[in-house]
């Protein structure tokens, strides 16, 4: 490939500039020098002191952005004050880097962004370096967004867990702020899945903050709801509905297979493969069948009745949940279907116990329709992280993972189609005033 000499405008970080240039194979080399302070404190006795600053023989290449896909360096050669009482020397520290290490902030953000969807080992390896300075890299960078800004207005509140291995085993809880809908936060993960995990999640936020939540939004489980309901003051507990649906048509298939086991036992293979495509029907929304299908399912409702009624069952249920227009209604059409199924002779005693159980956070749904379905989401994109990396059996991983991959995820688009398209168009105009 040619070699040419262009000029470039370079953005250097604040206070730095340009003195040379040298380019090594590949990699390109920008000298640089940056303001020094006329004062220094020296860090082991204290005292104050003009600075009085020596230079080391020796340079620092620190790692930058890279150039037309091309690693990049600033280079500078390191100075120290000596401290005049105590004789001890004190390194100043350039402004664009951490201290002890060797590439820029902005190089680590550009690692956090590369993270986005990818994982540290495949990182490292496109960049050229290696997996430990990438964790060091996320520890640093994250230290800020583990913690809670007391400042932070949280209204809404999921709690969810996941299990990080097979079988059910190494759970972790996940507390995720659902104020803005459109784009939710997780805002803890803490080991386990019992009352000390949810209120280590909890701890993090202050008594203020507590005191502002309105919703916390659960499952049935026996921790999430009693844990935030004594400690979320002014909170309102609801139950997801998808939870709830969940539980009744489990009820449902009970049921149902008591119903059809006697009546399959008669069938030939053909009928019984035939019986079993007729399930999908039977759990479909009637309002998404074609008529064929609901034809065959008819005939089916005529050899097994109560089929039917397990189906009109399920179907009014749904309508319920999403036609209710307020609180009382929905709670006067439950109490409405309990009648039916109990008139049908249908044991739903289960599903009822549970409502009662349950019934302020599970009617708390039609006050203003929130669900749960950001935490549900946010648990399958843990579960992805997981995958992706070959395992997690870290709390802690697992949120840093989350906060790159849903936090921070809107980082990972550096330009808009509409900027780039934009910054084409500037180009164009500025290149066509030189064609003849």
């Amino acid at each position: 490939m040619a070699l040419i000499d262009v000029k470039v405008k370079l953005d250097l970080p604040d206070g730095v500039e340009l003195l040379g240039y040298e380019r090594c194979e590949d990699g390109h080399g920008f000298e640089v020098k940056f303001p020094l302070p006329d004062f220094c404190r020296c860090e082991l006795c204290g005292q104050e002191e003009a600075a009085s600053y020596e230079y080391k023989k020796t340079v620092y290449v620190v790692r930058d952005l890279d150039l037309w896909g091309q690693p990049s360096f600033l280079v500078f050669q390191p100075c120290f004050h000596r401290c005049s009482r105590c004789g001890h020397r004190q390194e100043h520290f350039a402004p664009f880097k951490r201290k002890k290490v060797m590439y820029t902030y902005r190089f680590e953000e550009y690692v956090l962004r590369m993270l986005i969807g990818s994982n540290e080992e495949e990182v490292a390896g496109r960049l050229g370096i290696s997996a430990e300075t990438v964790a060091l890299i996320v520890e640093n960078q994250l230290k800020d967004d583990k913690r809670i800004d007391p400042e932070r207005l949280i209204a809404h509140v999921g709690f969810d867990e996941i299990s990080l291995k097979k079988r059910h085993k190494l759970y972790v809880t996940l507390m995720t702020d659902l104020t803005d809908s459109r784009s939710p936060k997780v805002l803890a993960v803490a080991r386990g899945k019992d009352t000390a995990a949810t209120k280590k999640c909890l701890a993090k936020l202050t008594t203020e903050q507590r005191a502002a939540v309105q919703t916390h939004r659960v499952d049935m489980g026996k921790v999430y709801g009693p844990v935030c309901s004594c400690l979320f003051p002014n909170s309102r507990m609801v139950v997801d509905r998808f939870h709830v649906a969940k539980n009744f048509n489990d009820v449902v298939d009970d049921l149902r297979k008591q119903t059809t086991r006697k009546y399959k036992a008669k069938l030939s293979k053909a009928e019984k493969k035939r019986f079993r495509s007729l399930m999908w029907e039977f759990r479909r929304d009637p309002k998404n069948l074609k008529p064929e299908e609901q034809n065959a399912l008819e005939g089916l409702f005529a050899e097994l009745p109560v089929l039917k009624d397990l189906h009109d069952v399920r179907v009014r249920f749904k309508d319920i949940f999403d036609t209710a227009a307020a609180r009382a209604t929905a709670e006067e059409q439950l109490a409405e279907l309990r009648v039916r199924t109990e008139t049908l002779g249908l044991d739903f005693s289960k599903f009822w116990t549970t409502y009662d159980n349950w019934k302020i956070g599970i009617l708390n749904y039609f006050d203003e329709r929130y669900t749960s379905a950001a935490v549900e989401g946010i648990n399958n994109k843990a579960r992805v992280i997981t995958k992706r990396c070959y395992g997690v059996k870290s709390a802690d991983t697992l949120f840093s993972r989350l906060i790159l991959d849903l936090n921070r995820a809107s980082e990972a688009v550096e330009r808009s189609i509409a900027e780039v398209r934009q910054m084409a168009a500037g180009l164009k105009a500025v290149f066509l005033a030189f064609c003849t």
